[in-house]
C-alpha cells in the first residue's frame, strides 16, 4: 500500500504509474476530488515536482511510490 502521507512532502520519490511511465522529484501535495470546482477534474490528485513544474497524477493512475 502506497504511503502517501509520507509521500507527498518527501525531497525524493519516483512515482511509477499502472502504464509504467515513472516521474522523479519531490512531493507537492495531494488534492482530493471535492477540492476541484469543474466536474472535469474531480480527481483524487497527487502532485510532483521535478525542478522545472509540478506534474498533476490521478491518485488511481499511480502503482507505487518509492522513497529515496
Amino acid at each position: 500500500m502506497i504511503n502517501f502521507e509520507k509521500a507527498q512532502w518527501a525531497d525524493n520519490i519516483i512515482v511509477i504509474l499502472k502504464n509504467g511511465e515513472k516521474f522523479q522529484g519531490s512531493g507537492a501535495g495531494i488534492l482530493m476530488a471535492e477540492d476541484f470546482d469543474d466536474p472535469e477534474y474531480q480527481y483524487d490528485t497527487f502532485y510532483v515536482n521535478n525542478g522545472v513544474k509540478s506534474i498533476a497524477l490521478k491518485i488511481e493512475d499511480i502503482k507505487e511510490i518509492i522513497l529515496k
